[in-house]
């Protein structure tokens, strides 16, 4: 081993300048790509999108129901959807947004039964009821407990950018226990592990009490 490397020193002191300088940089620019790829994985942006960007990122959205995702759940993480919902829960700590989503119509309401999960890296004025449209990406699975359901594994979704949809409906009834446990697959996720009913410090606080 060190053979080789003393074999490789000799040779690079034997080049010509110009050369030596080519190494140089050419090596420093493998470094710096190296370290933007260890970056990318390790510090995934999730933040809210604007402008252009998010133009793209809403056309890259495809629409899927919730049985297909719940069922194929592992095949479709990492991937970009749209999703309309009710709100059911929702909560805002540091400022990060958790919402709890009823995403499937029923006779005029929605689903107690199909939800998601939805983490959103920002501040945001929604309340319990609203009819909301998320994009996102599928990051895995959340777990958590409901008095009238017991314990749930619901598809989870980072968000980037919710918008309020001018529907009305009634409320569905979904009534939680304190008690939620994230188990998101996707070890990167940056919002935390916040309960939909955890108690909130910030301001634009909204209720999560039982429902």
């Amino acid at each position: 081993m060190w053979d080789k490397l003393e074999n490789a020193r000799d040779w690079f002191i034997e080049q010509s300048t110009p050369v030596k300088l080519g190494i140089v940089i050419f090596a420093g620019v493998v470094i710096i790509l190296l370290i933007f790829l260890i970056l990318s994985l390790v510090f995934t942006n999730d933040a809210p999108l604007t402008g252009n960007a998010l133009t793209e990122y809403e056309a890259s959205c495809n629409v899927i129901s919730f049985q297909e995702l719940n069922s194929n759940l592992n095949n479709y993480n990492g991937q970009h959807f749209k999703f309309t919902g009710q709100i059911v829960q929702i909560n805002e700590n540091n400022g990060v947004t958790d919402i709890v989503l009823a995403v499937t119509q029923v006779n005029g309401g929605w689903s107690p039964t199909d939800l998601i999960y939805v983490t959103y890296n920002a501040k945001t004025t929604f309340n319990i009821g609203d009819v909301v449209i998320v994009y996102g990406d599928v990051s895995g699975s959340y777990n958590y407990i409901s008095v009238s359901l017991g314990e749930l594994k619901i598809p989870q979704l980072t968000a980037r950018y919710i918008e309020l949809e001018p529907t009305t409906g009634a409320i569905v009834p979904i009534p939680f226990t304190g008690v939620s446990t994230n188990t998101s697959n996707n070890t990167t996720n940056s919002s935390g592990n916040v309960s939909p009913n955890a108690p909130t410090n910030g301001s634009n606080q909204h209720s999560t009490k039982p429902i």
